[in-house]
């Protein structure tokens, strides 16, 4: 995967497609805590920048005209974190490129947890923000390259080997 996205904003699934509600629940379930940055604000720990969300310890800063991929994204850079790491985080939530990996295979996982979203609006959200596989595609990637993203979080607890 590579952290380079296209220079023009594609359309993509944002958290004002389907609200705050929803996103906050989900990252609630995982001991995340959703923080609404108004519009226009500038997003806390924001690696790539507006309107991609932020990370600082387990908070997960966003807009509502955040991309729901970066939200999921994020989030899951800190559920892979483990306890003493995570609350060290500030906007650069990678250590390494299977953790890169990792979080996009559990994104993709917790997209069916998003009503309205799903992992096949994900897929073409992944896609279209310029994310870039080896085989093309995100979804080729889920489906048959990301043994090992999958074997690291089963390896985690995040994630059950029958997923």
């Amino acid at each position: 995967m590579s952290g380079e996205r296209k220079q023009r904003e594609p359309s993509v699934a944002r958290i004002a497609d389907i609200g705050f509600d929803a996103c906050e629940a989900l990252l609630a379930r995982h001991d995340l805590q959703l923080t609404r940055i108004e519009d226009g604000a500038s997003i806390p720990g924001s690696y790539w920048g507006e309107p991609e969300a932020g990370v600082i310890g387990s908070n997960v800063y966003a807009r509502a005209d955040t991309p729901l991929h970066s939200l999921l994204h994020e989030a899951c850079h800190l559920l892979i974190a483990d306890p003493q790491r995570r609350a060290r985080i500030h906007t650069d939530a990678s250590d390494s490129q299977i953790e890169e990996d990792a979080a996009c295979y559990l994104q993709i996982v917790l997209a069916d947890a998003l009503p309205g979203f799903g992992r096949e609006r994900a897929f073409a959200d992944m896609d279209a923000w310029g994310y870039s596989f080896r085989l093309g595609s995100a979804r080729a990637w889920f489906q048959h390259d990301a043994e090992d993203a999958r074997a690291f979080l089963v390896s985690r607890g995040l994630l059950h080997s029958t997923a």
